[in-house]
Protein backbone atom coordinates (compact mmCIF):
# COMPACT_ATOMS: atom_id res chain seq x y z
CA UNK A 1 0.00 0.00 0.00
CA UNK A 2 1.03 3.33 -0.93
CA UNK A 3 0.95 5.11 2.50
CA UNK A 4 1.76 8.83 1.00
CA UNK A 5 -0.92 8.56 -1.73
CA UNK A 6 -2.93 7.29 0.75
CA UNK A 7 -1.83 10.48 2.99
CA UNK A 8 -2.71 12.77 0.37
CA UNK A 9 -5.80 11.84 -0.49
CA UNK A 10 -6.80 11.79 3.20
CA UNK A 11 -5.93 15.14 3.47
CA UNK A 12 -7.79 16.18 0.26
CA UNK A 13 -10.89 14.79 1.59
CA UNK A 14 -10.35 16.79 4.79
CA UNK A 15 -10.06 20.08 3.28
CA UNK A 16 -12.74 19.27 1.37
CA UNK A 17 -14.49 19.37 4.51
CA UNK A 18 -13.13 22.57 5.56
CA UNK A 19 -14.33 24.42 2.52
CA UNK A 20 -17.59 22.81 2.79
CA UNK A 21 -18.13 24.83 6.04
CA UNK A 22 -17.02 23.20 8.58
CA UNK A 23 -19.02 21.14 11.27
CA UNK A 24 -22.50 20.15 10.17
CA UNK A 25 -25.51 20.25 11.99
CA UNK A 26 -28.47 18.01 10.73
CA UNK A 27 -31.79 17.99 13.22
CA UNK A 28 -34.32 15.02 13.87
CA UNK A 29 -37.42 15.68 16.41
CA UNK A 30 -35.79 17.43 19.13
CA UNK A 31 -32.63 15.73 18.27
CA UNK A 32 -29.47 17.04 16.83
CA UNK A 33 -26.40 15.68 15.34
CA UNK A 34 -23.25 17.97 14.69
CA UNK A 35 -19.40 16.76 13.36
CA UNK A 36 -16.29 18.29 13.17
CA UNK A 37 -13.07 16.78 11.87
CA UNK A 38 -9.54 17.50 11.51
CA UNK A 39 -6.14 16.06 9.47
CA UNK A 40 -2.66 16.11 8.78
CA UNK A 41 0.02 15.24 6.26
CA UNK A 42 3.25 15.46 7.32
CA UNK A 43 5.94 14.70 5.71
CA UNK A 44 9.75 14.82 7.21
CA UNK A 45 13.18 13.99 6.84
CA UNK A 46 16.28 12.75 9.17
CA UNK A 47 18.91 14.85 7.84
CA UNK A 48 21.93 13.44 9.92
CA UNK A 49 22.51 12.04 13.53
CA UNK A 50 23.95 8.99 15.38
CA UNK A 51 24.67 5.71 13.23
CA UNK A 52 23.41 2.75 15.02
CA UNK A 53 20.76 0.15 15.24
CA UNK A 54 18.32 0.44 17.94
CA UNK A 55 15.40 -1.99 18.27
CA UNK A 56 13.48 -2.21 14.89
CA UNK A 57 14.87 1.03 13.52
CA UNK A 58 18.21 1.85 12.20
CA UNK A 59 19.43 4.64 12.67
CA UNK A 60 20.05 8.33 12.64
CA UNK A 61 16.29 8.44 13.23
CA UNK A 62 13.55 10.80 15.27
CA UNK A 63 11.09 9.49 17.49
CA UNK A 64 8.42 12.40 16.71
CA UNK A 65 5.43 10.39 18.53
CA UNK A 66 5.43 8.09 20.99
CA UNK A 67 1.85 7.36 21.82
CA UNK A 68 1.41 5.22 18.50
CA UNK A 69 5.99 5.43 18.14
CA UNK A 70 5.88 7.60 14.59
CA UNK A 71 9.65 7.14 14.23
CA UNK A 72 11.92 8.66 11.41
CA UNK A 73 15.22 6.59 9.83
CA UNK A 74 17.56 8.60 7.45
CA UNK A 75 17.35 5.73 5.56
CA UNK A 76 13.54 5.66 4.09
CA UNK A 77 14.30 9.96 3.06
CA UNK A 78 11.26 12.12 2.61
CA UNK A 79 8.36 10.00 5.01
CA UNK A 80 5.19 10.54 4.82
CA UNK A 81 3.45 7.85 7.15
CA UNK A 82 4.39 8.39 10.65
CA UNK A 83 2.72 11.34 11.64
CA UNK A 84 -0.22 11.70 9.07
CA UNK A 85 -4.06 11.38 9.94
CA UNK A 86 -7.72 12.06 9.75
CA UNK A 87 -9.57 12.42 12.63
CA UNK A 88 -13.39 12.72 12.80
CA UNK A 89 -16.14 13.82 15.68
CA UNK A 90 -19.36 13.44 16.40
CA UNK A 91 -21.80 14.86 18.98
CA UNK A 92 -25.29 13.37 19.35
CA UNK A 93 -27.34 16.30 21.52
CA UNK A 94 -30.15 14.32 23.20
CA UNK A 95 -31.38 17.85 24.31
CA UNK A 96 -30.11 20.88 25.98
CA UNK A 97 -28.64 19.29 28.91
CA UNK A 98 -27.82 15.57 27.66
CA UNK A 99 -25.36 14.59 24.75
CA UNK A 100 -23.32 11.68 23.66
CA UNK A 101 -19.39 12.59 21.39
CA UNK A 102 -17.25 9.80 19.87
CA UNK A 103 -13.92 10.69 17.99
CA UNK A 104 -12.39 8.47 15.42
CA UNK A 105 -8.60 8.71 14.10
CA UNK A 106 -7.16 7.27 11.52
CA UNK A 107 -3.76 7.13 11.86
CA UNK A 108 -0.90 6.53 8.81
CA UNK A 109 1.51 4.47 10.69
CA UNK A 110 -1.52 2.40 12.91
CA UNK A 111 -1.84 -0.57 10.49
CA UNK A 112 -2.73 1.30 7.60
CA UNK A 113 -5.08 3.87 8.56
CA UNK A 114 -7.23 1.67 10.66
CA UNK A 115 -9.56 3.97 12.77
CA UNK A 116 -9.18 4.05 16.49
CA UNK A 117 -11.91 5.00 18.85
CA UNK A 118 -10.03 7.44 20.60
CA UNK A 119 -13.35 9.44 22.76
CA UNK A 120 -16.27 7.96 23.56
CA UNK A 121 -18.32 9.92 26.32
CA UNK A 122 -21.81 11.13 27.57
CA UNK A 123 -22.25 14.82 29.18
CA UNK A 124 -25.25 16.21 31.03
CA UNK A 125 -25.19 19.95 31.96
CA UNK A 126 -25.70 20.29 35.06
CA UNK A 127 -25.75 24.05 35.20
CA UNK A 128 -24.33 26.73 33.25
CA UNK A 129 -21.25 26.25 35.04
CA UNK A 130 -20.39 22.43 35.79
CA UNK A 131 -21.09 19.62 33.70
CA UNK A 132 -20.47 16.26 34.61
CA UNK A 133 -18.88 13.78 31.63
CA UNK A 134 -18.48 9.63 31.60
CA UNK A 135 -17.09 7.54 29.39
CA UNK A 136 -13.34 7.37 27.60
CA UNK A 137 -11.55 10.64 27.13
CA UNK A 138 -8.11 11.71 27.11
CA UNK A 139 -6.01 12.30 30.24
CA UNK A 140 -6.02 16.20 30.36
CA UNK A 141 -1.65 15.77 31.41
CA UNK A 142 -0.70 18.77 29.48
CA UNK A 143 -1.95 22.34 28.31
CA UNK A 144 -2.27 20.46 24.31
CA UNK A 145 -3.84 17.35 25.64
CA UNK A 146 -7.56 17.86 24.48
CA UNK A 147 -6.59 19.38 21.13
CA UNK A 148 -3.15 16.89 20.81
CA UNK A 149 -3.56 16.15 17.25
CA UNK A 150 -5.47 19.56 16.24
CA UNK A 151 -2.77 21.05 14.62
CA UNK A 152 -4.41 24.28 13.83
CA UNK A 153 -4.39 25.00 17.60
CA UNK A 154 -0.75 25.22 18.17
CA UNK A 155 2.22 26.74 16.44
CA UNK A 156 4.60 23.84 15.97
CA UNK A 157 4.87 20.83 13.39
CA UNK A 158 3.93 18.92 16.88
CA UNK A 159 3.95 19.66 20.83
CA UNK A 160 7.47 18.92 21.79
CA UNK A 161 7.55 14.76 22.43
CA UNK A 162 10.34 15.58 25.05
CA UNK A 163 7.25 16.92 27.10
CA UNK A 164 3.95 15.04 25.01
CA UNK A 165 3.83 11.03 25.21
CA UNK A 166 3.26 8.10 27.59
CA UNK A 167 2.01 4.97 27.23
CA UNK A 168 -1.54 5.58 28.85
CA UNK A 169 -3.06 8.73 27.05
CA UNK A 170 -6.75 7.98 28.04
CA UNK A 171 -8.78 7.16 30.91
CA UNK A 172 -12.47 5.30 31.04
CA UNK A 173 -13.93 6.96 33.84
CA UNK A 174 -15.65 9.93 34.95
CA UNK A 175 -15.21 13.56 34.91
CA UNK A 176 -16.78 17.07 36.24
CA UNK A 177 -15.89 20.42 34.66
CA UNK A 178 -16.44 23.86 35.52
CA UNK A 179 -16.16 26.83 33.74
CA UNK A 180 -16.98 30.42 34.63
CA UNK A 181 -16.52 33.82 35.18
CA UNK A 182 -14.24 35.78 37.52
CA UNK A 183 -13.68 39.79 38.47
CA UNK A 184 -13.09 41.59 35.32
CA UNK A 185 -12.24 39.43 31.91
CA UNK A 186 -10.58 36.63 34.33
CA UNK A 187 -12.05 32.97 33.88
CA UNK A 188 -11.69 30.00 35.80
CA UNK A 189 -11.60 26.73 34.32
CA UNK A 190 -11.29 23.93 36.14
CA UNK A 191 -11.57 19.66 36.14
CA UNK A 192 -11.44 16.61 38.42
CA UNK A 193 -11.17 13.14 36.75
CA UNK A 194 -11.16 9.24 38.02
CA UNK A 195 -10.84 6.20 36.44
CA UNK A 196 -8.19 3.44 35.28
CA UNK A 197 -7.06 2.33 31.73
CA UNK A 198 -5.22 -0.98 30.11
CA UNK A 199 -2.71 -0.72 27.01
CA UNK A 200 -2.93 -4.15 25.87
CA UNK A 201 0.42 -4.71 24.12
CA UNK A 202 1.05 -1.23 24.35
CA UNK A 203 3.42 0.65 20.98
CA UNK A 204 5.34 2.86 23.53
CA UNK A 205 6.28 -0.15 25.50
CA UNK A 206 6.43 -2.96 23.08
CA UNK A 207 8.61 -1.28 20.11
CA UNK A 208 10.58 1.19 22.17
CA UNK A 209 11.67 -0.37 25.31
CA UNK A 210 11.23 -3.80 26.09
CA UNK A 211 10.88 -5.65 22.67
CA UNK A 212 8.27 -8.31 24.01
CA UNK A 213 4.70 -7.58 23.83
CA UNK A 214 4.00 -5.57 26.74
CA UNK A 215 1.04 -4.07 28.42
CA UNK A 216 0.37 -1.09 30.71
CA UNK A 217 -2.02 -0.49 33.38
CA UNK A 218 -2.87 2.66 35.06
CA UNK A 219 -5.13 1.98 37.93
CA UNK A 220 -7.05 4.44 40.76
CA UNK A 221 -6.47 7.53 38.11
CA UNK A 222 -7.23 10.75 40.14
CA UNK A 223 -6.68 14.18 38.90
CA UNK A 224 -7.46 17.61 38.48
CA UNK A 225 -6.34 21.16 36.87
CA UNK A 226 -7.81 24.65 36.88
CA UNK A 227 -6.49 27.56 34.63
CA UNK A 228 -7.06 30.80 34.75
CA UNK A 229 -6.97 33.34 31.74
CA UNK A 230 -8.00 36.47 30.59
CA UNK A 231 -7.36 35.63 26.91
CA UNK A 232 -3.79 37.29 26.75
CA UNK A 233 -2.01 35.67 30.08
CA UNK A 234 -3.49 32.30 30.94
CA UNK A 235 -1.66 29.59 33.72
CA UNK A 236 -2.65 25.90 33.91
CA UNK A 237 -1.87 23.58 37.03
CA UNK A 238 -2.27 20.15 37.05
CA UNK A 239 -1.85 17.21 39.46
CA UNK A 240 -2.91 13.52 39.15
CA UNK A 241 -2.02 10.03 40.63
CA UNK A 242 -2.66 6.37 39.99
CA UNK A 243 -1.14 3.13 40.78
CA UNK A 244 1.49 1.52 37.72
CA UNK A 245 1.26 -1.31 36.73
CA UNK A 246 3.45 -3.03 33.42
CA UNK A 247 4.11 -6.65 31.98
CA UNK A 248 5.83 -8.41 29.41
CA UNK A 249 4.41 -11.58 27.75
CA UNK A 250 7.12 -13.52 26.81
CA UNK A 251 7.91 -16.09 24.31
CA UNK A 252 8.22 -19.03 26.65
CA UNK A 253 4.71 -18.08 27.45
CA UNK A 254 5.53 -16.97 30.97
CA UNK A 255 5.23 -13.49 31.93
CA UNK A 256 7.48 -10.89 33.40
CA UNK A 257 6.08 -8.21 35.78
CA UNK A 258 8.16 -5.02 35.17
CA UNK A 259 5.97 -2.68 37.44
CA UNK A 260 4.06 -3.98 40.29
CA UNK A 261 1.48 -1.21 41.50
CA UNK A 262 3.72 1.90 42.10
CA UNK A 263 1.98 4.83 43.26
CA UNK A 264 2.79 7.64 40.85
CA UNK A 265 2.45 11.04 40.79
CA UNK A 266 2.30 13.72 37.88
CA UNK A 267 2.29 17.27 38.46
CA UNK A 268 2.32 20.04 35.77
CA UNK A 269 2.46 23.79 35.40
CA UNK A 270 2.00 25.63 32.37
CA UNK A 271 2.21 29.67 31.76
CA UNK A 272 0.77 31.36 28.69
CA UNK A 273 0.70 34.68 27.07
CA UNK A 274 -0.76 35.37 23.17
CA UNK A 275 -0.38 39.37 23.06
CA UNK A 276 -0.59 40.95 19.12
CA UNK A 277 2.99 39.74 18.22
CA UNK A 278 4.45 38.21 20.71
CA UNK A 279 3.56 34.74 22.04
CA UNK A 280 5.07 32.46 24.66
CA UNK A 281 4.34 28.52 25.24
CA UNK A 282 5.93 26.75 28.17
CA UNK A 283 5.22 23.30 30.14
CA UNK A 284 6.80 21.85 32.97
CA UNK A 285 5.70 18.25 34.70
CA UNK A 286 7.29 15.84 36.89
CA UNK A 287 6.56 12.45 36.76
CA UNK A 288 7.50 10.29 40.52
CA UNK A 289 6.62 7.15 41.79
CA UNK A 290 6.39 6.72 45.34
CA UNK A 291 8.11 3.24 45.99
CA UNK A 292 10.99 3.87 42.90
CA UNK A 293 14.12 6.00 42.81
CA UNK A 294 12.57 7.07 39.43
CA UNK A 295 11.65 10.81 38.55
CA UNK A 296 10.66 11.74 35.12
CA UNK A 297 11.42 16.06 34.71
CA UNK A 298 10.75 17.24 31.57
CA UNK A 299 9.60 21.10 30.17
CA UNK A 300 9.66 23.18 27.00
CA UNK A 301 9.66 26.86 26.40
CA UNK A 302 8.85 28.71 23.55
CA UNK A 303 8.90 32.80 22.32
CA UNK A 304 6.90 33.37 18.99
CA UNK A 305 6.66 35.94 16.89
CA UNK A 306 3.14 36.63 14.98
CA UNK A 307 3.08 39.24 11.49
CA UNK A 308 0.09 39.11 9.66
CA UNK A 309 -0.80 35.46 8.74
CA UNK A 310 3.04 34.09 9.89
CA UNK A 311 4.72 33.40 13.13
CA UNK A 312 7.73 32.04 13.76
CA UNK A 313 8.59 30.15 16.84
CA UNK A 314 11.74 29.07 18.66
CA UNK A 315 11.46 26.28 21.47
CA UNK A 316 13.80 24.40 23.95
CA UNK A 317 12.24 21.10 25.38
CA UNK A 318 14.02 18.31 27.09
CA UNK A 319 12.98 15.35 29.29
CA UNK A 320 15.29 13.53 31.87
CA UNK A 321 14.94 10.01 33.91
CA UNK A 322 17.01 10.37 36.73
CA UNK A 323 17.47 7.52 39.37
CA UNK A 324 17.77 9.21 42.77
CA UNK A 325 20.87 7.32 44.52
CA UNK A 326 22.66 7.39 41.21
CA UNK A 327 22.33 11.48 40.88
CA UNK A 328 22.61 11.60 37.08
CA UNK A 329 20.18 10.78 34.02
CA UNK A 330 19.81 7.56 32.69
CA UNK A 331 17.86 8.75 29.84
CA UNK A 332 17.48 12.16 28.82
CA UNK A 333 16.98 14.40 25.80
CA UNK A 334 17.28 17.90 24.66
CA UNK A 335 16.29 19.81 21.81
CA UNK A 336 15.95 22.93 19.91
CA UNK A 337 13.22 23.78 17.23
CA UNK A 338 12.56 26.57 14.41
CA UNK A 339 9.08 26.36 13.35
CA UNK A 340 7.34 28.38 11.26
CA UNK A 341 3.06 28.44 10.15
CA UNK A 342 1.43 30.34 7.81
CA UNK A 343 -2.69 30.68 7.95
CA UNK A 344 -3.84 30.18 4.29
CA UNK A 345 -6.76 30.41 5.89
CA UNK A 346 -9.09 30.08 9.23
CA UNK A 347 -9.06 26.41 8.69
CA UNK A 348 -6.23 25.58 6.96
CA UNK A 349 -2.05 25.87 8.23
CA UNK A 350 1.20 25.26 6.46
CA UNK A 351 3.94 24.91 8.79
CA UNK A 352 8.03 24.06 8.78
CA UNK A 353 9.66 22.93 11.57
CA UNK A 354 13.51 22.16 11.63
CA UNK A 355 14.97 20.26 14.96
CA UNK A 356 18.74 19.75 16.70
CA UNK A 357 17.73 17.16 19.00
CA UNK A 358 20.73 15.79 21.70
CA UNK A 359 20.07 12.13 22.70
CA UNK A 360 20.99 12.55 26.92
CA UNK A 361 21.06 8.63 27.65
CA UNK A 362 23.67 6.56 29.61
CA UNK A 363 22.51 3.83 27.22
CA UNK A 364 22.52 3.33 23.19
CA UNK A 365 19.11 4.80 22.84
CA UNK A 366 18.10 6.86 19.44
CA UNK A 367 21.03 8.83 19.47
CA UNK A 368 20.84 12.73 17.95
CA UNK A 369 19.49 13.87 14.74
CA UNK A 370 17.99 16.58 12.87
CA UNK A 371 14.65 16.70 11.45
CA UNK A 372 13.00 18.85 8.90
CA UNK A 373 9.53 18.72 8.74
CA UNK A 374 6.46 20.54 6.71
CA UNK A 375 3.14 20.21 7.15
CA UNK A 376 -0.80 21.18 5.79
CA UNK A 377 -2.89 20.74 8.58
CA UNK A 378 -6.63 21.63 8.59
CA UNK A 379 -9.54 21.56 11.01
CA UNK A 380 -13.24 21.54 10.11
Amino acid sequence: MNTSKNAALMLRIAVLGAALGGAAPTQADDMRFTWSGFAQLTVAKVLSGTDRSYMEWQCPCAIQNWEYVGVYEKSRGWQADQESLLGLQGTLHVNDRLSATAQVVSRANNKNYRPTLDWAYLSYSLNDAWTLQAGRKRIPLYYYSDFLYIGTAYPWVRPAPDVYGWPIYAYDGANLAYSGALKGSWTLEGNVWAGNFQNDNAPYNTRIYWGDPTTEKWRNILGGYLTVSDGVYSARAMLMRFDNYQWSDLADGTRRDNLPGYRTTIAGLSFNYDGREWILRSEINRFQQATSDFVYNYFLIGLGYRWHDWTGMATISRYRTQENNLGFAIEGRRTQSLALRYDLNKNVALKAQYDVSKDQSKYDFFGDHKLLSFSVQTSF
